[in-house]
């Protein structure tokens, strides 16, 4: 399909290369970890907190927000590690040559990109959510909304920069790469759109209307990863996109 062909070589990743053993196998066990790390870390931060006389459990608004900054740090960090093993161990050591991990300054102006991307789809779903009433309110979106500060800030920027750099590397990186090894690349980016779209809500029930903006990011995310080779530009429109969030949060 010439409109998302590779407009150079591909990287190592893509080819099937003797050195490169990684998968989609590998993708689910880097996410399923990274979650339980999340997880673990989440409550011995909770009962350090407890033994040091603050409060142990969520509820306060100052606490959730502290507590939403450590994970999202926790499980980003977690994803990025993760995959350097996954590097190491079945590819050749390297984000860039592996993954195509790349953040180019020339590409910022995706980041507008993905922001028309954001507004684009909210004004898709408002009817939906005008029908609806007052739909669901996505967890993280609660927390941030209740707080300010440099809390709010911390989440804001986790949210806008952390993830997109962490997702994409997972997602357009080590499962679309996967997948372009096996399959053309139309197919290869509708199963990932698909799958990244699908985790969100797993996580978050409540996040189940961002699955239209999310596919839509995701495809587009995944066109310019094929397209180019790398993930610069997917990681700045997954930026703009998610900033659109986060300032909205912040100006609320």
């Amino acid at each position: 399909m010439s409109a998302i062909a590779p407009n150079s070589k591909p990287s190592s990743g893509t080819n099937n290369s003797p050195s490169i053993r990684w998968g989609l196998g590998d993708a689910i066990w880097v996410w399923l970890a990274a979650l339980a790390v999340t997880l673990f870390a989440g409550a011995a931060f909770a009962a350090l907190r407890g033994a040091l006389g603050g409060s142990g459990s969520s509820g306060d608004a100052l606490t959730d927000i502290w507590d939403l900054v450590f994970s999202s740090l926790i499980q980003n960090a977690a994803i990025v590690g993760f995959i350097i093993v996954v590097s190491h161990l079945k590819g050749v050591g390297s984000l860039r040559r592996d993954f195509g991990l790349r953040l180019r300054i020339r590409d910022w102006w995706w980041l507008p990109v993905g922001s028309v991307i954001s507004v684009g789809s909210a004004i898709l779903l408002d009817p939906i959510l005008h029908f609806m009433g007052k739909p669901p309110t996505q967890a993280v979106v609660t927390i941030i909304d209740k707080s300010s500060g440099v809390g709010a800030l911390a989440a804001a920027l986790s949210v806008a920069i952390a993830a997109p750099i962490a997702e994409e590397l997972l997602f357009r990186g080590l499962v679309l790469r996967s997948l372009q090894r096996r399959y053309r690349p139309a197919v290869a980016i509708a199963v990932t759109s698909v799958i990244f779209a699908a985790v969100h809500p797993l996580l978050d029930p409540k996040a189940v209307l961002a699955l239209v903006p999310l596919l839509l990011l995701s495809v587009a995310s995944g066109i310019q990863a094929a397209r180019s080779g790398n993930l610069s530009r997917s990681i700045w429109l997954h930026m703009g996109f998610n900033a659109i969030t986060a300032a909205g949060l912040l100006l609320n």
